[in-house]
């Protein structure tokens, strides 16, 4: 299975590309992707000239940056002012947008919206050339590939996407890695490398949740089998890129750092050994 090794760098905030190329050579990884947001080295406000600036000096350092994440709605995507133009222009191929807010009383009705949605969406992503990946995450409108498969259905596989995420969808239950991905099929473009451990803390075990508790932890410490997902994968020739989301060690970078290592070492010996 031929695919890109890339970085979410959500927890490294104050990195710019410099520091983010130097990151992903010590770890093991190909690329990360640029986060456009508040706070980061890309934002919204400034998109104009900060993307082609961050990709120009990624280029000068070696990275080949082809990947974004957003929190993009489709009003803005499909907006006058639609970011999809410069991120075109700036070289991202593929890019990550917002979710669809969860909706707690006419589900259908949310879906058959955000299904309204996301066809425009997919109108404007073929007009620009830059394809639109929906991340399924929970406690939003689309926590199942199921719930992916409808939102983008019918849609052109080639402007739209879905991306997978066991860590998130750990939350909220998740279905059989081969149905997921089956369904999917042409659709399963990114996947998010991050995993979660489950505890029960018996102080408050009398609790209606019965003192359950769910984090974010390495995926060689999960509970998600990954063997499992890249047999999956490797049936429909997966080959988008491996989204790594080191969200664990919140306040430890050196600490983190030294786990995502070893998160992707961990996953490149369970390829080689299959």
């Amino acid at each position: 299975m031929r695919t890109v090794w890339s970085l979410f760098p959500k927890l490294y905030r104050e990195y710019g590309a410099k520091e983010l190329a130097g990151l992903v050579r010590d770890v093991g990884l190909d690329t990360t992707n640029v986060i456009i947001r508040k706070g980061y080295a890309v934002e919204e406000e400034t998109i104009k000239a900060s993307l082609p600036r961050f990709i120009r000096e990624a280029e000068q350092e070696g990275l080949k940056v082809t990947f974004a994440s957003t929190t993009y709605t489709p009003e803005q995507l499909t907006g006058p002012d639609s970011p999809m133009p410069i991120l075109a222009a700036s070289g991202i191929r593929e890019f990550r947008m917002g979710w669809f807010p969860k909706a707690d009383l006419d589900v259908r009705e949310a879906l058959k919206a955000a299904k309204a949605e996301m066809d425009l969406v997919a109108e404007a992503a073929a007009k620009y050339r830059v394809k639109a990946i929906y991340q399924v995450h929970h406690n939003t409108l689309i926590t199942s590939a199921s719930a992916a498969f409808n939102l983008v259905n019918g849609l052109p596989s080639l402007w739209v996407g879905v991306e997978l995420d066991p860590g998130n969808q750990s939350f909220q239950g998740y279905e059989p890695w081969p149905f997921s991905v089956g369904l999917l099929d042409d659709y399963c473009a990114w996947l998010a490398v991050k995993d979660t451990v489950t505890w029960q803390e018996k102080a408050i075990a009398n609790d209606s949740d019965k003192g359950w508790r769910r984090a974010f932890a390495p995926i060689s410490e999960g509970v998600t089998n990954w063997q499992r997902v890249m047999e999956a994968l490797a049936t429909v020739e997966f080959d988008g890129p491996l989204v790594f989301m080191p969200f664990y060690d919140e306040q430890d970078d050196a600490l983190r750092t030294k786990k995502l290592k070893q998160e992707v070492a961990y996953l490149r010996k369970l390829l080689v050994s299959e």
